[in-house]
């Protein structure tokens, strides 16, 4: 693992929160990021922690959370540290966070399609809409309001990150994409999902695949993403080249009448 890399990566994202957000302000360990014209995106709306923590106990992380986040209906963290993490997660969860664990995994040499995928493009935000609406409510079991929130966010994300998207069209629709986020010769390949009806057909490795060609073109030497350390899609992303580099992890208290949705960033499903 290169501590560059690393570095690299956590720059990234956080620049990506900030420059959708309306509001980022430093809090002790970090920068918390206000997202106010979506409240209810978790993953636009949380306290980064880029520093140590010291002796500080999840209680008291929860504390400032309560305090900073007052205005929202949930509260949530995103860890850089991945040993202060994994020894952060127990007492987050015993205070009702989901904890995630997400796996950073760098792509070090461009691979080649294999013969036989799908034809990926990219598209804007607007021709994704449908896809990501139902990959909301169809894979994820979101409500109507949060699956059509999270679809409006992609408009938002694209004017203020520049933020781009591919997608596969099967049968006359969209039936996977992926978005790029790009700044500064690194970039990320994010939310990669194929709705249920058309998996098994190639189309989620073309998706990330095209992804990745657009951003080496437009100078990215560093191309790089997250899957959920105990989820599957992590095998798909090694068959393309991808190696894991290192760990964050991002802790998330909902509303209690929200139940187990999580109206942030969905996990890829290829």
């Amino acid at each position: 693992m290169s501590a560059s890399e690393l570095a690299r990566i956590h720059a990234l994202a956080r620049w990506v929160a900030e420059a959708v957000a309306t509001r980022v302000e430093p809090w002790r360990f970090g920068t918390a990021v206000f997202t106010e014209d979506f409240p209810g995106r978790y993953d636009s709306n949380l306290l980064w922690i880029d520093r140590p923590v010291g002796d500080a106990t999840p209680s008291e992380l929860a504390a400032d959370a309560d305090r900073l986040q007052a205005s929202l209906r949930h509260r949530g963290f995103v860890i850089e540290d991945a040993a202060e993490g994994s020894r952060l997660a127990m007492g987050f969860r015993a205070l009702g966070y989901h904890t995630d664990r997400h796996v950073l995994m760098v792509q070090r040499a461009p691979v080649d399609a294999p013969v036989g995928l799908p034809l990926a493009a990219e598209i804007d935000a607007r021709t994704v809409r449908p896809a990501v609406l139902a990959t909301n409510e169809t894979i994820a079991g979101m409500r109507r309001a949060d699956a059509e929130m999270l679809a409006d966010f992609r408009e938002v994300s694209a004017a203020r990150a520049g933020t781009r998207f591919f997608g596969v069209e099967l049968d006359g629709v969209v039936a996977s994409y992926c978005e790029l986020y790009l700044h500064e010769a690194t970039a990320q390949i994010e939310d990669v999902n194929t709705l249920e009806a058309w998996r098994n057909r190639g189309a989620g490795r073309a998706v990330v695949l095209a992804a990745v060609a657009a951003a080496r073109a437009a100078g990215a030497d560093l191309v790089w993403l997250a899957a959920e350390a105990e989820d599957w899609p992590r095998q798909l992303y090694e068959k393309l080249g991808f190696e894991p580099v290192g760990e964050a992890w991002q802790f998330t208290k909902m509303p209690v009448e929200d139940g187990d949705e999580l109206p942030g960033q969905m996990p890829s499903a290829p």
